[in-house]
C-alpha cells in the first residue's frame, strides 16, 4: 500500500469540483490512508483560502493526513535539479521542484496534472483520462 503525495491542483479539484476524476482519486487515497502531503502544498492551499471556514476545513483535513517533512538537503537537491533543467531551457517553479524532491526522497508517487512535473524525476500516480 504505497503512499501518494497529492499535489495542490488535485486538492483544488477535490474541494471544488462536484464530479472530477482527480477529486475521486483524492477521496480514494484519503479513505485508504495512502494520501500524504508536504508543507509547501499546505502553504499553497492556505494561500488560496477565501474564508475562515475554508481554512478550518483545511486544518481539520490535514490534521488527519501524514505530512512529509522537508529536510535541509532537500533544498540543495531541489536547487541543483532546477539549475540543471534551466541549462536545458526549462524553468520549473521552486515549489514544484521541492515537491518532487520530497517525493523522491520518500519514495512516493505524486498525483498531479501539473505539466512541470514531466521534467522532474518522479513516479506519477496514474490518472486514467489525463
Amino acid at each position: 500500500m504505497n503512499k501518494v503525495l497529492i499535489d495542490t491542483c488535485c486538492w483544488i479539484d477535490f474541494f471544488r469540483s462536484k464530479n472530477g476524476e482527480l477529486g475521486d482519486l483524492v477521496s480514494m487515497l484519503i479513505e485508504s490512508n495512502r494520501a500524504v502531503i508536504t508543507g509547501v502544498i499546505i502553504t499553497e492551499l492556505l494561500q488560496g483560502c477565501k474564508t475562515d471556514k475554508e481554512q478550518k476545513q483545511l486544518d481539520q483535513l490535514f490534521s488527519t493526513i501524514d505530512s512529509l517533512s522537508v529536510i535541509d538537503e532537500d533544498w540543495k537537491s531541489t536547487g541543483v535539479a532546477l539549475q540543471n533543467l534551466r541549462t536545458q531551457g526549462k524553468t520549473v517553479p521552486v515549489t514544484d521542484g521541492l515537491i518532487a524532491t520530497v517525493a523522491q526522497r520518500n519514495k512516493v508517487s505524486v498525483l498531479t496534472i501539473d505539466n512541470h512535473f514531466k521534467y522532474l524525476q518522479i513516479v506519477q500516480y496514474p490518472i486514467k483520462n489525463a
